[in-house]
């Protein structure tokens, strides 16, 4: 075998240190010690430490910056040796009904090497009144709204459901009694000229008679039918490219026929040069809408001297036209102002209900007018209410 190259001799792991540990002497004293080999010898290296200022300096001074330090004595302990106890600062101030609390262990804990054998262990003197008070009071407080605001949101719930059950009552006696009426009518006239007790002159206004009881029933169904929509969120318009002039054409007949009926008389006013304003509307939701509006007229006006109804139309500045609608009635309060458009509302007496209708026929004109990008407003004009519909022009619609 070929001979190694003479050379210094390199020895691995010549020295070796172990990790620092801690003992308590019998002296009292702590002491840091490690073992170390050199070069085939054992040395011992380590310094000594004064118990007090020790555990002063490093567990004291932090524990009496702490919180702890309100509400807990701390002892240090060595192998279950009582080294050293620290009082806290609330020993003489104890909240309480807090003494069953004294003296239980709060937390235990070692510290880390090399004087793993030093415990620390935190026991209760005291819980702090001032925390503890502030803890209770604000539950006490976050409770009490929690549960105030839960009663209120079941009694406002429980009231809503109670009012909308009383205007559904409500609402299917008035449609049972709208219904009722014409339908009566219908069938009484129609009998009288089936059994042939009409002579020839009063044969036509019988007719006129049954005719305008369906167009009724038409306008009560159709209200139904739109409401029935409106509940589901199906309410919605096409709305298409209507000249002002021709859109009014288009209901006037309607609108005459049932003024007539009533012995009231219509009376249009258009602003010069807005018959071929061109709007954007659904043209049948703006013919129901005229024909509530003017149904409402006559309901409400019925007791006037005056039995005319304004039906009028003009333009305000460059993107609108507003139709009015105004009759020579009583006017309507100023408390039922912003309830008139509530779905079930009926304005007049709440106990006797002597002012007849739906309570639908607004409420749906509001969600028509809107589907159309347009709104509707009330006011009292001395004598009557007028009721203003702003519809926008088909030019600004579709910018």
């Amino acid at each position: 075998a070929p001979e190694r190259p003479a050379g210094p001799r390199v020895q691995i792991f010549a020295s070796e240190i172990d990790p620092f540990e801690a003992a308590l002497l019998a002296s009292g004293q702590l002491v840091l010690y490690r073992k170390v080999w050199r070069e085939g010898q054992r040395i011992v290296q380590g310094l000594l430490i004064e118990q007090e200022g020790f555990l002063q300096g490093l567990v004291g001074q932090t524990f009496n910056a702490s919180e702890l330090v309100q509400m807990s004595d701390l002892v240090i302990a060595y192998r279950d040796q009582v080294l050293r106890l620290m009082p806290g600062h609330g020993r003489e101030a104890g909240a309480a009904g807090a003494e069953a609390l004294v003296g239980s262990l709060l937390h235990q804990q070692r510290l880390s090497a090399p004087f793993g054998e030093l415990q620390l262990i935190f026991t209760v003197n005291r819980l702090p009144p001032v925390a503890a008070g502030r803890v209770v009071t604000w539950t006490g407080v976050l409770l009490f709204a929690v549960l105030s605001l839960g009663f209120l949101a079941l009694w406002r719930l429980g009231l809503r459901q109670i009012r909308l059950a009383a205007q559904q009552r409500d609402f299917v006696s008035a449609v049972s009694h709208e219904l009722k009426t014409p339908l009566t009518s219908i069938r009484m006239y129609a009998e009288m000229l089936c059994e042939g007790w009409v002579d020839e002159a009063r044969r036509t206004q019988y007719y006129r008679y049954i005719h305008d009881e369906a167009e009724r029933l038409s306008r009560l169904i159709a209200n139904v039918l739109q409401l029935a929509r409106l509940e589901r969120s199906e309410l919605k318009v096409q709305a298409q490219r209507q000249a002002c002039g021709p859109l009014l054409d288009t209901v006037r007949s309607r609108l005459d026929s049932a003024a007539q009926r009533t012995g009231f008389t219509l009376v249009y006013g258009v602003e010069d040069g807005l018959a071929d304003v061109e709007l954007a509307v659904d043209a049948d939701a703006f013919t129901q809408i005229m024909i509530n509006l003017v149904d409402n007229a006559l309901k409400f006006a019925a007791g006037a001297q005056n039995r005319t109804v304004e039906i009028s139309a003009r333009r305000l500045g460059v993107g609108r036209v507003e139709f009015a609608v105004r009759d020579f009635g009583p006017g309507i309060d100023a408390a039922q102002m912003k309830k008139i458009f509530r779905l079930f509302y009926r304005a007049g007496s709440e106990l006797t209900r002597e002012t007849v209708g739906t309570g639908i026929g607004l409420a749906l004109v509001r969600e028509l007018a809107a589907a159309m990008g347009g709104r509707i407003e009330v006011v009292n004009a001395s004598p009557g209410a007028e009721f203003r519909l702003q519809l926008p022009v088909a030019a600004m619609a579709d910018q």
